[in-house]
């Protein structure tokens, strides 16, 4: 392997490793703002979602409490703080697409707050850490990634019991509605489910992807062109000159062209190469004893 061919692959070797790195860095860059605008936007949902929740039960739960004397009666849009916040989402998520707000339970009242498997290993987190008051992560739903943000529901007071402790002392509507084998006996101090709120990530990660993939593409384009520059500088600044030297010395070492000057004013490595190889020209002409008429000496 020739010089030119053994800097041209060290070169394309070296270009293509930093294309690949520069391309994953961009990759990895785009990924963490992907993930730090997921977080931001779960975290101004889930925000609002609280503070539904505690209005619900700082002044709505009150009134609603002195409103409604009879025990038995039980309408979930104004007494139930879970069918509020999901109501409420459920008009949010009609104008904003790309959002998912669920109240996984471990035992609920409402079938679909049913938590699946990876909604449970966040309760068991919670049920195991309760100084714990949030988690987030990455999970894959139907095929798609999203980002997710969890805070525990914990029974903390005693009115949630009213309608989630023993079935028997439960309102006659709720029974009614909901029925008896699911959403009882839970206890204060349990941890009974957690809020999650799900933002998807898969645009973004396919966008940061293109991205990669684009500047990935633009490198090796950089690199074919580097390539060929350096392919033709070679052949013409540093190949072609040392092969005419090498011919050069070659003839002078079986004693032809003796008197054909190589000398040369450019002061790089070639240069000096040409003016050593010049001196032993004129050395092997003198020990040879040739003249050269109409030709200077040097």
């Amino acid at each position: 392997m020739g010089i030119r061919a053994k800097f041209i692959t060290i070169i394309s070797v070296l270009s293509l490793l930093a294309t690949i790195a520069i391309g994953y860095t961009s990759y990895m860059f785009s990924r963490q703002n992907a993930l730090a605008d997921a977080k931001s936007k779960g975290e101004i949902l889930f925000n609002y979602i609280e503070a539904s929740g505690t209005f619900f039960g700082r002044y709505q739960k009150p009134l609603i409490d002195e409103l409604v004397t009879d025990k038995d009666r039980f309408i979930p849009e104004l007494m139930s703080m879970f069918v509020v916040k999901r109501m409420e989402y459920d008009l949010f998520s009609e104008a904003q697409k790309g959002y998912q707000f669920k109240q996984a339970t471990i035992d609920p009242l409402w079938p679909d707050n049913k938590a699946d498997a990876d909604e449970l290993k966040v309760i068991q987190y919670f049920a195991s850490n309760p100084t714990a008051q949030s988690k987030d992560g990455i999970v894959e739903k139907g095929g798609e990634q999203f980002f997710y943000a969890a805070k525990p529901v914990r029974i903390e007071k005693d009115f949630c019991l009213n309608c989630h402790g023993d079935p028997a002392s439960a309102p006659k509507d709720q029974l009614d509605i909901y029925g008896s084998d699911h959403g009882y006996n839970w206890k204060l101090d349990d941890t009974v489910g957690a809020s999650m709120v799900y933002v998807s990530i898969s645009p973004a990660l396919a966008l940061a992807k293109k991205s990669a993939l684009k500047v990935f593409i633009l490198g090796i384009g950089c690199l074919l062109v580097t390539i060929v520059c350096i392919w033709v500088f070679f052949d013409k600044a540093v190949v072609g000159p040392i092969v005419r030297l090498s011919e050069t010395a070659k003839d002078i070492s079986i004693g032809k062209n003796l008197c054909d000057s190589v000398h040369s004013d450019v002061k790089d490595e070639i240069g000096i190469l040409a003016n050593s190889i010049d001196r032993m020209r004129i050395s092997v002409n003198k020990l040879l004893k040739r003249s050269c008429p109409d030709r200077k000496q040097e």
